[in-house]
């Protein structure tokens, strides 16, 4: 009996893990993070980094509306730091309804310029029918991170941005 639930427990570890997608994080010094992300329920999921000095930074993120998004990232980031385009699709349907439904004629477009300190870096631009996500990140040293983060609904890929209390920079590709 303690062999089959072990078994068990590696095979639900085994799946689980199987669900996450990978993203990357660099900081203003030029280092490069390593982490991943996994949807939960009601537009949500969590997100694992593995940051600066071999912290790891656990958090949730929920999907908001672009205004909200916004607002929190010319807040957070200063004005003309971020600029969309496209009518404001992100009420609408799941994040990846675009890769199962029909296609549409309405697009949204979300631009980042390349950010001062990373250099080398380019201009980050998504379209499609777009989601906009807000996380809380903390680590097990204490750091924790404010990140927002844009993606596409047809690509499932993205851009985003994060700052730690002490005032430090990140830029995330998923």
């Amino acid at each position: 009996m303690n062999s089959s639930s072990a078994l068990s427990t590696l095979m639900l570890a085994l799946v689980l893990s199987a669900c996450s997608y990978p993203m990357t994080m660099l900081s203003e010094e030029g280092g490069k993070f390593a982490g991943r992300y996994r949807f939960g329920r009601e537009d949500a999921g969590v997100m694992q980094i593995h940051g600066p000095e071999d912290e790891v930074l656990v958090g949730r993120f929920i999907r908001v509306d672009r205004t909200v998004f916004a607002e929190g990232y010319e807040k957070t980031f200063g004005r003309g730091t971020i600029e969309t385009d496209g009518a404001d699709l992100s009420r609408y349907g799941s994040a990846f309804g675009g890769l199962l439904g029909s296609s549409s004629v309405s697009h949204e477009t979300a631009y980042a310029d390349a950010v001062t300190g990373f250099a080398g870096q380019p201009a980050k631009a998504v379209s499609g029918p777009l989601f906009y996500w807000m996380a809380s990140l903390q680590g097990d040293r204490r750091s924790v991170l404010g990140c927002y983060l844009i993606g596409s609904s047809y690509t499932g890929n993205g851009f985003g941005r994060c700052k730690s209390q002490s005032g430090k920079e990140y830029r995330v590709d998923f």
